[in-house]
């Protein structure tokens, strides 16, 4: 995992619909819009979720425990080679949060180490291949530690059009620019 400090990073990402939209100044999201027309929204959500699904998304009830299980089945069905995180508040803000719970991650204590002129900025984080145990292992730490909006993550790629929300309060928002994928990812989920 590496950040990448790319200001035209925006501008890929808007090839597929991905737009940034500062909700506060503590927080920025990344939306997906209709590029074709098609946006497709699948969310994940804990019985106990407070956030209410988006119009039109398809909902699945997953136990948080299985939730990052489910990311990581999404990022395997579509064969994506590369993955941003993109924190919604700072870095430092989502590193705070997870802390505890990584403390024995070599691998995240790595990035943790480096990490220290990275914590005020909301430079996206590079995954490859390689790096996915250790993602699977942050989004364990998100959906069981984080408490505040803040503390969420976005993960997006630039080789497909797919946005997926990580909210602390165990709700995962998935916004897909081609109904075929969203319909692939869907199936997934059900089996």
């Amino acid at each position: 995992m590496e950040f990448v400090r790319d200001e035209d990073l925006l501008g890929v990402l808007k090839v597929h619909g991905v737009t940034a939209s500062t909700e506060t100044d503590d927080r920025v999201y990344l939306r997906m819009a209709a590029a074709d027309g098609v946006v497709a929204r699948i969310h994940l959500r804990t019985a106990d979720a407070d956030a209410d699904p988006e119009e039109g998304a398809r909902v699945f009830t997953v136990d948080a425990e299985k939730i990052p299980d489910a990311i990581d089945s999404v990022i395997h069905k579509l064969h994506l080679r590369e993955v941003l995180l993109v924190p919604v508040g700072k870095w430092r803000h989502l590193f705070d949060a997870v802390a505890f719970r990584l403390a024995e991650n070599e691998d995240w204590q790595e990035i943790d180490a480096t990490a220290t002129v990275e914590l005020n900025t909301r430079d996206p984080l590079l995954c490859e291949p390689g790096d996915f145990h250790t993602l699977s292992a942050l989004m364990h730490a998100i959906i069981s530690d984080a408490e505040r909006p803040e503390q969420g993550v976005m993960l997006t790629t630039t080789t497909a059009p797919l946005l997926v929300e990580v909210v602390p309060e165990g709700t995962v928002r998935m916004s897909f620019g081609s109904q075929v994928m969203a319909d692939e990812v869907a199936e997934t989920l059900e089996s």
